[in-house]
């Protein structure tokens, strides 16, 4: 991947543009492994925004520089704001608001599809973004899991929880332990396991597939997710037929997919 994407300038991300309407953002402080401080934090946030609000994105795919995907926290940055000085927080400002629960929210609610490519280590608030892309692929390196019952801290509950169920979640939760790349795959927490040097490639794949798909629908779709969690089924069933009209009124990929199919030919989608 050597076309870089210009928009952007961020000292703790990698930003570039392997393929049309595919946006690659690699977490750049593998001496710190690739733990969240307040810059990159806030980095991460506002690429995240600026890039998901741009009509010319189509996917964006997270991953991280070097051996680890995110070390979640910046534990030196974390001891930094108990002793009051906020700077390098992972927190934003002197309020209790993590800057990683801003990005989670920004990945979840995008209109556009979000592949996270787990290369290596996700532990934390790391795991807790691993398990926020719509597809999650990871290598055969990667383990993922929370440490943080040995430091008799609550947390990772929601994210996790929507891939394997609240009492798989718990019992991850408190084994204290990281899972292996096979294991998360076996349980869903990895949609892909594949040999770590073809990662790359793998997430290509489907960026390219995601990247020529129908975009406004797949952000619709997402809406829906969200909207239907924890519903009823019968409110759940009225939130899908209210998505179902404004697709055909609002996606103009709608008419091409319906001409492509009854033409039994490949649908050519523009993403609106």
């Amino acid at each position: 991947m050597t076309t870089h994407d210009d928009r952007l300038h961020l000292e703790t991300l990698l930003v570039t543009s392997p393929h049309p309407g595919v946006v690659w953002i690699a977490l750049n402080r593998p001496h710190r492994l690739n733990a969240i401080d307040r810059q990159l934090g806030e980095d991460l946030y506002q690429a995240l925004d600026r890039l998901t609000g741009d009509p010319a994105t189509r996917v964006v795919v997270i991953t991280g520089e070097g051996r680890a995907f995110c070390a979640g926290d910046d534990l030196g940055a974390v001891e930094e704001h108990i002793n009051g000085d906020y700077r390098k927080s992972p927190v934003i400002g002197n309020t209790l608001d993590p800057m990683y629960l801003r990005i989670l929210e920004l990945i979840v609610t995008s209109r556009v599809p979000v592949i996270t490519a787990v290369n290596g280590f996700a532990a934390g608030a790391g795991a807790e973004l691993a398990c926020a892309g719509d597809l999650r692929i990871a290598s055969t390196e990667a383990r993922i899991g929370s440490a943080l019952i040995k430091v008799a801290q609550a947390g990772g509950l929601v994210m996790l929880s929507r891939l394997v169920g609240a009492a798989r979640a718990t019992e991850i939760y408190l084994s204290g332990e990281l899972l292996d790349a096979h294991e998360a795959g076996r349980l869903g927490i990895f949609t892909e396991v594949v040999p770590h040097d073809e990662l790359v490639d793998a997430v290509l794949t489907q960026a390219r597939r995601l990247a020529e798909g129908p975009t406004a629908a797949i952000g619709l779709f997402k809406e829906l997710r969200e909207q239907c969690a924890g519903q009823p089924v019968q409110l759940a069933l009225r939130f899908q037929n209210a998505v179902h009209i404004r697709n055909n009124v609002e996606v103009t990929d709608a008419i091409e997919g319906a001409n492509a199919f009854v033409q039994k030919r490949a649908p050519r989608f523009t993403g609106k």
